[in-house]
């Protein structure tokens, strides 16, 4: 049976969707996530390997991030750290935490830091760009932990049923003020 969802994300993103369950409803808003083509999109930002895409998810410690961003450089323990324990530390760090985030998709973990060292090598070649090579699937498994996982809205994210069979309305948000 078909019903109706609210998908909502605090002040950034609010949408209906219907679907016969949340997982469908997860499904459109990845597939709809997928088709923007804007340089701002879940494509790009699955395909930018710098701290700015989905890289910077797994650019970080258990202190943090590995760029302190107003100095644009090192946090103090990892400056302390010799070029090459600075790049071990930094690498171990990064696949582990895409290990992580792809917990259930080891492949996906392996894929992605391939793809990574590809980027990498390329980038030292003047004028090269790099595009990476994921398929559909990878794109879609990874939209849906982007959505899921981070903060790719900006607040906290909610697939709410709409279930207006015993009344006439429903509140799916309500701000309150405390005093």
């Amino acid at each position: 049976m078909t019903k109706l969802f609210a998908i909502n994300a605090g002040m950034s993103f609010f949408a209906v969707a219907k679907a016969e369950n949340e997982k469908e409803v997860l499904t459109i808003l990845v597939n709809r996530e997928l088709e923007e083509q804007e340089d701002f999109g879940i494509r790009a930002h699955i395909d930018d390997f710098s701290i700015e895409g989905l890289y910077g998810e797994f650019f970080r410690d258990e202190k943090g991030l590995f760029i302190e961003s107003h100095i644009l450089d090192y946090p103090h323990h990892i400056r302390k750290m010799s070029p090459k324990e600075r790049d071990t530390y930094i690498q171990s760090h990064v696949e582990k935490n895409a290990k992580a985030f792809w917990r259930d998709h080891p492949f996906y973990a392996e894929l992605y830091l391939r793809e990574f060292k590809k980027y990498k090598a390329v980038g030292k070649e003047v004028g090269n760009t790099f595009s990476p090579h994921f398929s559909d699937e990878f794109y879609f498994i990874t939209a849906k932990l982007i959505i899921t996982e981070t903060d790719w809205y900006g607040e906290d994210f909610h697939i709410i049923e709409i279930d207006l069979a015993d009344r006439n309305y429903q509140l799916i948000f309500e701000l309150t003020l405390e005093e």
